[in-house]
């Protein structure tokens, strides 16, 4: 009996390399350029603001994880954009790109000068990140973000944008 024991938790125990099989990235960080289409605070209409963005994700199973997104942006006037989403990310994990979608809920915060706003936030979005090697990829994202603050439409409450981010991404651990 003891034999048999024994010989039942060896084999399990050479099972346990074969169940850590599926090679995937467990923590990414990425930084690069993002480009927000935004109303510029001066003329009211939308303008491009150039800005810079990083985000960290943790990838709980292959297809799925959490995300955080920063980003800040230079809204004219000396102002500026502060934004930071929280959020899912779906991704496919194909043998030469990564395409994804995600969305999240976070906070923006803007100012000028001595005055600050802080607003609620939502952003949701696709890209796909390009593998380079083991620990780099390219990535190019798009994404909507809508900031619970009134800028422009004195009958709206909330600012929308359309925001293009590209930069490199770096595999923390696999």
């Amino acid at each position: 009996m003891v034999k048999t024991i024994l010989s039942a938790c060896f084999v399990l125990l050479l099972a346990i390399p074969a169940l850590a099989q599926d090679d995937y990235p467990r923590i990414q960080t990425s930084m690069g350029y993002a480009n927000l289409s935004f109303p510029d605070l001066t003329t009211g209409a939308n303008a491009h603001h150039s800005g810079f963005a990083n985000s960290t994700g943790l990838n709980l199973t292959r297809a799925f994880g959490v995300e955080n997104y920063m980003g800040i942006y230079g809204v004219g006037s000396g102002s500026s954009l502060i934004a930071d989403f929280i959020g899912g990310k779906a991704t496919y994990r194909a043998a030469k790109i990564a395409p994804y979608a995600l969305a999240g809920i976070g906070i923006g915060y803007l100012s000028s000068g001595y005055y600050g706003q802080s607003s609620f936030a939502a952003r949701v979005g696709f890209g796909v990140d390009v593998p380079i090697n083991d620990s780099l990829a390219w990535k190019v994202e798009y994404s909507r973000m809508n900031f619970h603050m009134q800028l422009v439409n004195p009958n709206s409450n909330w600012t929308n944008g359309n925001n293009i981010q590209a930069g490199i991404v770096i595999t923390l651990t696999q």
